[in-house]
């Protein structure tokens, strides 16, 4: 069982590195409007998904790709609401004058993410087509030898309505397509 166990691993480690490849060298993207909220350009090789997330307004992936690509929104009024009822409740890490993405981003990396066990790097201030963004990248090392999530997270406030741009992998291919993936969030517009 062992033998056949590590050829099959093999075949799909192999399928897995053709297709990444293949995704490095295609820069076709489809742009994709929600309801009139907004719209962002999605990567090709990635495809309508369902059942990544309850609260997304857009799911895609790629399961070859082990690659989830899932925007969150929700309005402004309700998210500082309950804001102000998680500030008490967990002080250490919501801090009352900490910019509302900084809140945003801490409440949904500490809900997704053992925080003692979490890289995060790149953390970066911007601006996304006019609106208010906090970029990051986020590494958690699992206990098994493969078994690691890599995380891009973009948090983005735009007039009335916070979105989360949240693109997960729990292979390298979120690493070596970066680039692609970087460009995607950074075509998000509010409409």
């Amino acid at each position: 069982m062992g033998l056949i166990s590590t050829i099959v691993g093999g075949i799909v480690d192999a399928n897995k590195l053709v297709k990444q490849n293949k995704a490095q060298k295609d820069d076709s993207t489809q742009n994709v409007v929600i309801e009139g909220k907004y719209s962002i350009d999605v990567p090709t090789f990635l495809s309508p998904m369902k059942n990544l997330s309850e609260d997304a307004s857009l799911q895609y992936g790629s399961r070859s790709l082990d690659i989830s690509f899932v925007v969150v929104d929700e309005p402004k009024s309700e998210f500082i609401e309950m804001l102000k009822d998680l500030q008490a409740e967990m002080p250490t890490v919501l801090k009352k004058d900490d910019p509302i993405l900084d809140s945003m981003a801490a409440i949904v990396l500490t809900e997704m993410f053992d925080m003692d066990k979490v890289e995060i790097t790149g953390r970066t201030e911007t601006k996304i087509n006019g609106l208010n963004a906090l970029i990051m990248n986020v590494f958690q090392k699992r206990t098994f030898l493969k078994d690691a999530v890599y995380g891009s997270f973009a948090f983005i406030e735009g007039k009335d309505t916070l979105y989360q741009v949240n693109i997960m992998s729990g292979g390298t291919s979120i690493t070596k397509l970066s680039d692609k993936l970087e460009k995607a969030i950074h075509s998000f517009k509010e409409l």
